[in-house]
């Protein structure tokens, strides 16, 4: 499924509200952060923003605050900047197996209350990213060999290539709506 596709996808089964999506300064944030975002990472902040509906996943809008940045003065501490290093450490200390990346391969895009990560693994292509996610409550790295708004509709839809999600909020929550 390509990134549009799966933006679509998300779209059909969760409409996003009118006047959620946030604005990005693209090309400004992809200087600072040394590197170009997927597109349908993109796509998903123009229309939904920050939330995936008022569910509990909060998706982080990038600014030029990176994590090499982020504890600066006068850098704010929080957002993707901070998460992303906040991330990195946790890599570091948990000591994933079976996933092949350094921590500063890492890209935190979103958390939810539970204190799990979403990330991506920064290898080729941006379009290729996969999804890694850290479940804090048992401290593991689980990989998802496809992009975010692909993993998101996954989850939405309980399919059980995302498995490991069914505690989340969002497990089925497309099947709920309809």
């Amino acid at each position: 499924m390509t990134a549009q596709d799966s933006l679509d996808t998300l779209a059909g089964l969760m409409p996003p509200r009118p006047r959620d999506g946030v604005t990005v300064d693209w090309a400004a944030v992809e200087a600072a952060w040394g590197l170009v975002f997927p597109s349908d990472f993109k796509g998903f902040l123009a229309r939904y923003g920050k939330r995936l509906l008022d569910e509990d996943l909060s998706v982080m809008a990038p600014s030029t605050v990176t994590p090499e940045t982020c504890d600066e003065p006068g850098a704010p501490m929080g957002g993707m900047g901070f998460i992303t290093a906040d991330t990195r450490d946790t890599w570091k200390d948990t000591e994933p197996t079976g996933i092949e990346a350094a921590a500063e391969d890492l890209v935190t895009w979103g958390a939810e209350g539970s204190a799990d990560l979403y990330c991506w693994l920064t290898h080729g292509e941006p379009e290729e990213w996969p999804v890694v996610l850290f479940s804090h409550g048992d401290d593991t790295w689980t990989r998802f060999d496809c992009g975010m708004t692909e993993f998101l509709c996954r989850v939405l839809r309980a399919d059980r290539r995302a498995g490991v999600m069914s505690d989340s909020s969002l497990w089925g929550a497309a099947l709920r709506a309809h």
